[in-house]
């Protein structure tokens, strides 16, 4: 933070979601809103990244922030696309805010975030991809690679497993996503915070 301004930076948000923002935002005295990123030497205390993003570049932009930025990465999502929040928590996000939160709901989450005490309310385990059902790690990965439209074979030389292990694996995950066939487990992964094809 800096002194008791708290820097925020409305990234990867359409015209009127991030001029909504900045109107909501720009009434709290205690924080300074900048559009995008701002110059080399300023580092924002939150960074508020509209999900929405990553249908367009797959994530490649999120991704970045979260791994490169000091920032806390909070994402806006859409409580009709809940995929989109899940994919970026599941990538390290600090939290995320709805859409269709109330102002007092976005400014608390917003200063919490720049405290670093965000993690106490959205701790990183709601993040964790197949968590919800109790999908094993092992499970996950033989889903997300069925959700990139890997075949059976592929995924057993992928990860070094039998033909038969991973028909194993497919049924287990399979019966605790209840999904009957591919494209069933293909729609629940992707509305789960798995990546989606070509990404």
């Amino acid at each position: 933070m800096t002194g008791s301004q708290t820097l925020v930076s409305i990234t990867g948000a359409h015209d009127i979601v991030a001029g909504g923002l900045r109107a909501l935002l720009g009434s709290a005295d205690d924080l300074d809103i900048v559009d995008g990123l701002p110059g080399f030497g300023t580092v924002p205390d939150v960074i508020v990244y509209d999900a929405i993003g990553l249908e367009a570049d797959g994530g490649a932009e999120l991704y970045t922030l979260i791994k490169e930025s000091e920032s806390a990465v909070l994402v806006l999502g859409r409580d009709l696309r809940p995929d989109l929040a899940s994919r970026a928590m599941a990538h390290g996000a600090a939290g995320w805010i709805s859409l269709e939160a109330g102002r007092d709901e976005v400014l608390r989450l917003i200063r919490r975030a720049a405290d670093g005490g965000l993690a106490l309310e959205q701790p990183r385990a709601a993040g964790v991809l197949g968590e919800c059902v109790g999908l094993s790690q092992r499970e996950v990965e033989v889903l997300g690679l069925i959700t990139k439209g890997v075949s059976n074979a592929d995924i057993a030389v992928t990860l070094s497993l039998s033909a038969n292990t991973v028909k194993s694996y497919v049924r287990s995950a399979y019966r605790k996503i209840a999904a009957i066939n591919r494209a069933q487990a293909v729609a629940w992964c992707l509305m789960h915070g798995f990546d989606p094809p070509g990404t």
